[in-house]
């Protein structure tokens, strides 16, 4: 598909987005969390899903190997890496019987040049409210010289004085992360579920258990355990 094509495509995706503003949402400590991470190997994608209860209860980290349907197209990373999480999350819900409350990607949501982000792909193709936690932003902003050095500080992210996301201090002296919003959850609501779900480490706990398995399975280490 060529990039006028997939940016048609964006536009028409991005109008359905929904990012409430600063609405409770609702979730209870038996509610499952899905947290998603890859691994590439050539023309195929090593999915895990980590599962686990918003009481921190951990379900269990899956895995599957899936073909890349779509060459990379930088602004379009979605439509690539989307299709992959979108049919492992599928391979879940239909073979291990979970049913997700809320879905959180290792990547962006909101926090996008074009606010349409891998969480906020998946959120809208699966009608789940998403939120995305990445490692490096995708928008410029100032957030090393005002963003404190204690754990839990943020600095707010902005696409044209619009709230998209935050800078997060997950833990003192370590680099901090980027949570947005993706769908059907406001920036708040993303960011205090991120926040509850904080470790030792710098990556929540939930998508360092699912990339450890993602890295697992691409070495051989590991079987697969869906889509077989």
């Amino acid at each position: 598909m060529d990039k006028e094509k997939l940016s048609q495509l964006q536009e028409e995706m991005a109008r359905k987005v929904r990012i409430p503003q600063n609405e409770p949402f609702k979730i209870r400590k038996q509610n499952l969390i899905f947290s998603f991470d890859i691994q590439y190997e050539g023309n195929k994608g090593y999915v895990a899903i980590d599962i686990q209860s918003y009481n921190g209860t951990h379900q269990g980290t899956f895995v599957g190997l899936y073909p890349v349907t779509m060459e990379y197209q930088p602004g379009y990373f979605a439509f690539r890496e989307g299709p992959l999480l979108k049919k492992a999350l599928e391979d879940v819900i239909r073979q291990k019987g979970f049913q997700p409350t809320v879905l959180i990607i290792d990547g962006h949501g909101q926090a996008h040049p074009r606010k349409m982000g891998i969480a906020t792909w998946l959120g809208i193709e699966t009608g789940i409210p998403s939120i995305g936690v990445a490692k490096e932003p995708l928008l410029k902003t100032e957030y090393k010289t005002i963003l404190e050095n204690d754990a839990g500080a943020t600095v707010d992210v902005l696409l044209n004085n619009e709230l998209v996301g935050y800078v997060l201090r997950s833990q003192t002296d370590v680099k901090p992360i980027f949570v947005s919003a993706g769908h059907l959850i406001s920036q708040n609501e993303s960011l205090r579920i991120i926040k509850k779900l904080r470790g030792p480490y710098r990556v929540i706990e939930s998508i360092r258990r699912a990339d450890k398995i993602a890295r697992e399975a691409a070495d051989g280490k590991i079987s697969l355990s869906l889509g077989q």
